[in-house]
């Protein structure tokens, strides 16, 4: 008797998730409107369902649907993740006004597959942003598929500054507009932080401030009087810490430690320090470039390291080594 019960709630169910596809079908369909107010109060009836495959199925069928009624898209973006989530990926069937007011009311795995899209308007990123939490911020600053207006990315700071995971995640985006690269600078591990000032255009004469006085404050007062070899040492130390980075080396050999800088693009170049001098010399200009791809320093510092290098190892016409 239990298994006749059981064979007879699976085909019930099969029958459901056979119906669910077809209504699905039909409301992707667009059919005349007189017909959809029928299929769509069956398919509120199918969003209700006990089963969650009877859902799913219905939810999947729909993703696609320019047009659904109000309440039974929300039912469904309110759904567990496995209905939820694949449909809010796709659908295009809930208005920007209304994803403003849903989004508060949605849980976390619901935002995070709205974090994936790459077509959610400044209004919606900012309700995104102003609700979400850690998992679905980390989506959407990890998707380079999505246009983050200056806006938006002010919202993100404002609410996640004191976070540095999310301002890690955020500050490896190729697309930063400037004044968020400012602002961010400083709540990033000084590990992005040297990535950021290579990739995108701060000054040398500022990198320091951005980098923490404190910090190379710190760093200056510990090579200053000491010998090369030690330096070094020390180079090698903060290289293995990911605390080093062309900018603060430029900082030390203004203040007179241009060993260090020579042990940051050896470290960094695979190359002896002899040779790096040599290199500076400027001798072979072909051979600088190289250096300096090789020691991973953008083109927006390289030129401070030039301004060095002329300065203090470039020979002059006729003169001597």
């Amino acid at each position: 008797m239990q298994f006749a019960s059981a064979s007879l709630v699976d085909a019930v169910k099969m029958e459901k998730i056979q119906l669910a596809k077809r209504i699905g079908q039909y409301l992707n369909a667009d059919q005349a409107d007189e017909d959809r107010a029928l299929i769509e109060d069956i398919a509120r009836k199918l969003a209700s369902d006990i089963s969650r495959q009877v859902r799913e199925v219905l939810a999947y069928e729909l993703r696609r649907c320019n047009r659904l009624v109000p309440d039974l898209a929300e039912k469904i973006a309110k759904d567990v993740e496995e209905v939820a989530g694949p449909f809010l990926q796709e659908t295009k069937a809930i208005s920007d006004k209304a994803m403003v007011k849903l989004i508060p009311q949605l849980q976390e795995y619901a935002r995070v597959a709205l974090a994936r899209r790459n077509d959610l308007s400044d209004e919606v990123l900012g309700a995104l942003i102003e609700s979400g939490r850690t998992d679905s911020i980390a989506t959407l600053v990890r998707n380079d598929r999505v246009v983050l207006a200056e806006p938006v990315c002010g919202t993100l700071v404002n609410r996640f500054s004191d976070n540095i995971w999310i301002m890690d995640q955020f500050s490896a985006r190729a697309d930063l507009p400037l004044s968020i690269v400012d602002r961010i600078m400083d709540k990033v591990s000084d590990h992005c932080r040297s990535i950021m000032l290579n990739h995108y255009p701060v000054r040398s004469d500022v990198a320091a401030i951005i980098f923490d006085n404190a910090k190379v404050e710190m760093i200056w007062n510990q090579v200053r009087k000491i010998d090369d070899t030690q330096i070094h040492a020390v180079v090698s130390e903060l290289r293995t810490n990911q605390r080093l980075n062309p900018a603060i080396a430029i900082e030390m050999a203004k203040k007179g430690s241009l060993a260090f800088l020579e042990s940051m693009l050896a470290l960094e170049a695979g190359m002896t320090i002899q040779r790096v001098r040599d290199i500076l010399r400027l001798e072979d200009k072909t051979s600088f470039v190289r250096l300096m791809h090789a020691a991973k320093v953008g083109e927006k510092l390289a030129p401070a390291i030039l301004k060095l290098a002329k300065e203090n190892y470039s020979v002059p016409a006729g003169g001597k080594a």
